[in-house]
C-alpha cells in the first residue's frame, strides 16, 4: 500500500501534464488523499522500499497528511492560473511533484536521503515563485529564499558525515536509543539545528519569509506556509532526541530569543499595512512558540509542537487563500483598498473569523490545546518566561483581530462596487481549511509521537 502511494503521486503528476479536465484532477487527488491516509493513518514503524529504510510514526502521519491536504487545496485555490496561464499543466506537475518530495521527506528513515529530500523540495518552490509570482521583485524573493536555506543547510550536511562518521548508520529509529552514546560535540549539534532553525523560522533568521510569500502565487504561500516551514520543526523533533546533553546549556538562549521574537513580530504585525505580509510575519510568532516547545524537552512540548505545525499548517494557508480572493477583486493587499467587506462577502467575513479565531488560539480549536501544552513545557521549562510567552500569545490577538476588524468594517472601497461576488469554489476552499482545524480537536491522540 505504501508502494501504492508513492506511485500514485508520481504517476498523478505525469497524467496532470497532459489532462486538462479540471474536474479529473481533482477526483484523481481526492483519490489519492484517501489511499494515503488509509496507507499511513494506522501504521507505525520502520519498513523498506527499494532498499531505503522508511520510517514511520505518529509525527511523520500527521504531517503526511497535511501535506496531502494542503496540496488538494493548492490545486483548488488556483483556478486563475488555470484560465489565464499558459503552462498551467507544468504548473500541476510542479506541485504535485513539490508534494511527493515532501512526502517521502517525511516518510524517509536517513538522515543523509532525508538532507537530500530537504534540500530538493527547494527546485521546485523557487520555480512556482519564479515563473508565477506577481511582481518583478520575485526574483530578489527567490534568491533570499535559495541563499538562506542552502547556507544553513550546508552545516547541516557536514554534522550528518560527522554522524555516520561516529555511528556508522544514520536511521532515526536506532538513534532514538543510541542517542545517549552520541559524542559530537558541541558545534556539531549547532551545526545541525541552524538549518532547521532556519527553516522555520526563527527570528533573526526570518528575513527571507515575508519576501517570499509577498511575491509568491496563492498556491506557493500555502504550501511554504502549510508545510515547508514544518519541514524545519519536523527535523528538530527527529534530532532533538539525541542533542538534549549536548544543547543544555544553549536551551535557555534558543527559547529567549525565540519569545523575544515574538514580542516583537507582534509589534511590527501591528503596524503593518499589507494583509499578505501581516500573515506571514505572524507565522514567525506561532513557529517561534514551536521552537519553544521542542527545546523545552519536555513531552508537552513535543506535543504541543506537533499540534501547533498542524493547526498554524491549515489556518494560516486559508488566511493567505483568502488574502488572495480579496486580492482579485481590488488588485491590492493594502488595509485601506480592502475595507467594509461584510456588506458584499458575508461568507468571507465568517471564514475568515473562524480562521482567524484559530489564529489566536480560541476555542474550542486545536490551537488551543497547542497553546495549553506549549505552556505547560515552557512553564516547566523556566516560570519566568511564561509572562514573556503570554505577551507574545497576546500582541497575536491584537493584530488578528485587529486585521479582522479592520477588513470588515468601514468604508467599502470603490472598486469593489464593480466586483463579482464569492463563488461556492471559493466557499468551499475554505471550509475544507476550517473543518479540520475545529474537528481534529476531538481526535488528539492522532498527534501522538511514538
Amino acid at each position: 500500500m505504501v508502494v501504492l502511494m508513492f506511485w500514485f503521486s508520481f504517476i498523478g503528476g505525469l497524467i496532470m501534464l497532459f489532462v486538462s479536465s479540471i474536474n479529473l484532477m481533482y477526483l484523481f487527488i481526492f483519490i489519492i488523499i484517501l489511499i494515503s491516509w488509509i496507507c499511513c493513518l494506522n501504521y507505525q514503524g520502520e519498513f523498506i522500499l527499494s532498499e531505503i529504510m522508511l520510517y514511520s510514526d505518529g509525527l511523520s502521519n500527521s504531517l503526511v497528511f497535511l501535506t496531502f491536504w494542503v496540496g488538494l487545496l493548492m490545486l483548488l485555490s488556483s483556478n486563475k492560473i488555470y484560465k489565464f496561464s499558459e503552462y498551467s499543466s507544468f504548473y500541476i506537475f510542479l506541485i504535485y511533484m513539490l508534494n511527493l518530495f515532501l512526502l517521502i521527506t517525511f516518510f524517509i528513515g536517513d538522515y543523509l536521503y532525508f538532507y537530500f529530500f530537504f534540500e530538493i523540495t527547494l527546485i521546485p518552490t523557487f520555480m512556482i515563485i519564479m515563473g508565477w509570482g506577481y511582481q518583478p521583485e520575485r526574483l530578489q524573493a527567490g534568491i533570499y529564499f535559495i541563499f538562506y536555506t542552502l547556507t544553513a543547510s550546508l552545516p547541516l550536511l557536514v554534522s550528518i558525515l560527522f554522524l555516520y562518521n561516529i555511528d556508522f548508520n544514520l536511521f532515526y529509529f536506532l538513534f532514538i536509543y543510541d542517542f545517549k552514546n552520541f559524542s559530537g560535540g558541541l558545534m556539531i549539534n549547532l551545526m545541525m539545528i541552524m538549518a532547521f532553525l532556519v527553516k522555520l523560522p526563527m527570528f533573526m533568521f526570518h528575513l527571507w519569509l515575508p519576501k517570499a510569500h509577498v511575491e509568491a502565487p496563492v498556491a506557493g504561500s500555502m504550501i511554504l506556509a502549510g508545510v515547508l516551514l514544518k519541514l524545519g520543526g519536523y527535523g528538530l523533533l527527529r534530532v532533538s532526541k539525541f542533542l538534549i546533553k549536548k544543547l543544555n546549556f544553549l536551551n535557555s538562549y534558543f527559547v529567549g530569543l525565540s519569545i523575544v521574537g515574538m514580542i516583537l513580530v507582534g509589534f511590527i504585525c501591528c503596524r503593518l499595512n499589507d494583509l499578505k505580509s501581516l500573515v506571514a510575519y505572524s507565522s514567525v510568532a506561532h513557529m517561534s512558540m514551536v521552537i519553544c516547545g521542542v527545546l523545552s524537552f519536555y513531552i508537552f512540548g513535543f506535543q504541543g509542537s506537533l499540534m501547533m505545525m498542524i493547526s498554524h499548517g491549515l489556518s494560516s494557508s486559508g488566511l493567505f487563500c483568502i488574502v488572495n480572493m480579496y486580492y482579485e477583486r481590488s488588485s491590492s493587499r493594502s488595509f485601506y483598498m480592502n475595507k467594509g467587506l461584510i456588506s458584499i462577502f458575508p461568507i468571507f467575513c465568517g471564514s475568515i473569523f473562524m480562521l482567524s479565531a484559530a489564529n489566536i488560539a480560541a476555542p474550542p480549536s486545536i490551537n488551543l490545546i497547542s497553546e495549553i501544552f506549549l505552556m505547560a513545557s515552557i512553564v516547566g521549562f523556566d516560570c519566568i518566561l511564561i509572562a514573556l510567552f503570554s505577551v507574545g500569545s497576546f500582541l497575536g490577538a491584537v493584530f488578528t483581530i485587529f486585521m479582522f476588524s479592520y477588513t470588515q468594517h468601514g468604508k467599502l472601497y470603490n472598486s469593489y462596487y464593480s466586483s463579482v461576488g464569492s463563488y461556492f469554489r471559493e466557499f468551499h476552499i475554505l471550509m475544507l481549511h476550517i473543518f479540520p482545524i475545529y474537528i481534529l480537536v476531538l481526535k488528539t491522540e492522532l498527534f501522538i509521537m511514538l
